[in-house]
């Protein structure tokens, strides 16, 4: 049986759920960065939801407007329980985040008074990424669209087996899409290399063991966001 991403990609369900606790270990690794703690709307301590697709962690009262934006717009999921993560969503989380989605959309100094009914919160989400009103003027489209579409297609992880023999699955990013980005980003404007990356993606979930530069990229890796001043 086959499972479905948020993101679209389709994997064997079987696997997924396999990798269930290892993927929300990885989660709460993300959670627990500095940004990440902190809801990206309204600015609360403590993130419970997300919006996979944006990669934003947020609260819980902003993640069900996030919910009511539609999932055209935002493609909510929760951080805790029974909710199934791909490693897609994972990598799309860990490319973004909280400090990288606020510098990209803007809408800091417009955000409504945190007790600001929910009809106000709700039209800010809206002028905020459908409308996208308060994106830096220094933002083109062609690179918004790109930096948004980073982890879109093809693999984000690995299968490797354990002492006992059994498979388990160790997300990684896309690299080799994002070389194809690169270069389509190259056209448009100047990218630097990565100087620092507060989770390597060599070992994503803080186990370890280093995946092989064949499979997450080498040390060369673009960071896409970089030309944003990301």
């Amino acid at each position: 049986m086959m499972w479905t991403s948020k993101l679209g990609n389709k994997y064997n369900k079987e696997e997924i759920e396999a990798s269930h606790k290892q993927q929300l270990r990885f989660l709460e690794k993300l959670r627990s960065e500095p940004d990440n703690r902190i809801c990206a709307e309204c600015g609360k301590q403590g993130t419970v939801w997300s919006s996979v697709n944006l990669g934003v962690f947020t609260c819980l009262r902003c993640g069900s407007l996030h919910r009511a934006l539609g999932t055209h717009i935002s493609k909510p999921k929760g951080c805790t329980g029974t909710y199934l993560w791909g490693p897609d969503e994972i990598a799309r989380m860990q490319e973004v985040g909280n400090k990288r989605a606020t510098q990209l959309y803007g809408g800091v100094k417009e955000r409504p008074h945190v007790d600001a009914s929910d009809e106000e919160w709700f039209n800010y989400l809206k002028d905020k990424y459908e409308r996208r009103k308060f994106m830096s003027r220094s933002t083109n489209q062609t690179q918004y669209d790109l930096a948004l579409n980073i982890i879109k297609t093809g693999e984000h992880g690995n299968y490797q087996r354990d002492a006992s023999g059994r498979r388990k699955f160790v997300p990684q990013l896309s690299h080799h899409k994002q070389h194809d980005i690169a270069e389509d980003v190259a056209k448009t404007s100047g990218y630097r290399k990565r100087d620092d990356d507060s989770l390597a993606t060599g070992d994503l979930l803080g186990l370890g063991t280093k995946l092989p530069d064949s499979a997450t990229g080498g040390k060369d890796d673009f960071d896409f966001f970089a030309q944003f001043g990301v």
